[in-house]
């Protein structure tokens, strides 16, 4: 994956970086939406260069606090299975 994948969807390649754990190298890319997101894995999969990928979406605080209060709106509503 590289810059070029990123700027294919209308994004840019913040940065990579090699890594201990799971995974060898992480990549962090701002496009424009999860599709394109979703379309750079597929290309990148397709191609076979990549043993194993993961892709995890990051929120702003913003998000993080919109989806806090939608949650506190689902959980006067919402009752677990039991």
């Amino acid at each position: 994956m590289g810059r070029q994948a990123c700027e294919a969807v209308g994004g840019k390649l913040v940065g990579g970086w090699y890594c201990f754990g799971d995974y060898d190298v992480v990549f962090i890319c701002d496009v424009p939406n999860n599709e394109s997101m979703s379309a750079i894995a597929l290309a990148v999969a397709a191609g076979g260069a990549a043993k194993a990928s993961k892709t995890t979406v990051l929120m702003s605080g913003t998000e993080g606090v919109e989806a806090m209060k939608k949650a506190d709106v689902v959980a006067k509503t919402y009752k677990p299975a039991r």
